[in-house]
């Protein structure tokens, strides 16, 4: 599992910051109470009673597709990704809990995402980008790196935002980087 799908899927169980906490606990759309945009840009619920275990999380990408990283029936993610679309464009990335008291409810909670081609040659796993006053920094699995060592998908990336601007990517598969923009 990716770490920024295990730090979403963490806050949304109640695990936030490795802190035991109540489920949704202190984040907006889950505890009523009105505050800043948590870590994700949509919450909600959906009925998916195929959908086998207690956590799922999935990234829709912009043709439709879902990628998953457990093997489940077909078709059964699907409604999670409509509830959610309802109210957010693809592509994004999305965790979910099933709710112990309701058969086959889930409590779901994504995040819009950047996509960009990953080459064969881009043998690293997570890379973070930041473009500061014109100047670009790039740290590559954990190295700072001189950015043109920087997967060129990411670097594109982070050309067509605008102003400062900071990309956390990792690697969705073989051919897929998966990125979360940061305003500076």
């Amino acid at each position: 599992m990716r770490d920024s799908t295990r730090s979403l899927l963490d806050a949304l169980m109640g695990h936030a910051g490795g802190v035991p906490t109540a489920p949704g606990f202190g984040l907006p759309g889950l505890t009523g109470v009105e505050q800043a945009r948590g870590p994700w840009d949509v919450v909600t619920s959906a009925h998916a009673p195929d959908l086998p275990g207690d956590t799922f999380s999935f990234v829709a990408l912009e043709d439709g597709t879902l990628v998953v990283d457990d093997d489940v029936p077909e078709g059964s993610a699907a409604p999670l990704a409509d509830a959610v679309e309802t109210d957010l464009r693809k592509p994004y990335e999305a965790v979910a809990v099933r709710q112990r008291d309701e058969d086959g409810r889930w409590r779901v909670a994504a995040v819009e995402v950047l996509v960009a081609p990953a080459l064969s040659d881009d043998a690293a796993e997570r890379v973070d980008l930041a473009r500061v006053g014109g100047e670009t920094s790039a740290t590559v699995d954990g190295e700072e790196t001189d950015p043109d060592r920087a997967p060129r998908g990411l670097l594109d990336l982070l050309a067509h935002l605008d102003g400062d601007a900071a990309l956390t990517a990792e690697r969705l598969d073989e051919t897929t980087w998966v990125a979360r923009r940061w305003a500076l």
